[in-house]
């Protein structure tokens, strides 16, 4: 449409991206990105992306990160479970953050994040193996959220969604052949 930014996600380049500007409705995950984000991915325990307006690529209009987790094998319903291996864990991606700023409320930013943080795990799990995105909602709103992309109730407040279940939700070809 016409009149609305164009944005893309990149990967969090501190050189480049103005953590300090950014400001989001949740304190601790303003902060994160502010102080935190850029050492766990230089720690390799979390990568940050960031979605960007084209206009001012410096301008961080949201983010995520992923990183990898496991799940126990027998918190999983058995419909997903009947034909995977028998492993007390199995390897997943954790959707560790993602969160919005405020001035890009309404744009449709927390969508393209979750889209393109479901594509980039599902693109790696063929090379890195991932039976699921997992997320931990800290609130209902945030369930909510997950809900509309297919998420289901892991324990307690954690959620996950079957990685097979993901070119679905995407709208992508799949080729399962090994």
């Amino acid at each position: 449409m016409a009149g609305q930014p164009q944005f893309r996600v990149e990967i969090l380049d501190p050189a480049v991206h103005r953590r300090e500007e950014f400001s989001c409705e949740s304190p601790e995950l303003t902060e994160f990105l502010r102080t935190r984000a850029r050492k766990e991915a230089k720690s390799r325990t979390s990568a940050c992306f960031v979605i960007v307006p084209v206009s001012d690529p410096g301008q961080i209009a949201g983010f995520y990160t992923l990183s990898a987790t496991t799940i126990e094998l027998e918190k999983l319903p058995p419909e997903f479970t009947k034909n995977l291996p028998r492993y007390p864990r199995l390897p997943a991606s954790l959707l560790g953050r993602l969160a919005r700023a405020l001035e890009f409320k309404g744009q449709g930013i927390g969508d393209l994040l979750m889209v393109d943080a479901l594509k980039r795990a599902y693109e790696n799990s063929s090379v890195m193996g991932s039976v699921a995105v997992v997320v931990d909602p800290k609130n209902e709103k945030a369930v909510k959220f997950y809900t509309t992309f297919g998420f289901q109730r892991l324990d307690g407040q954690k959620m996950f969604l079957p990685m097979r279940a993901v070119p679905d939700w995407l709208g992508l070809e799949t080729n399962d052949e090994p």
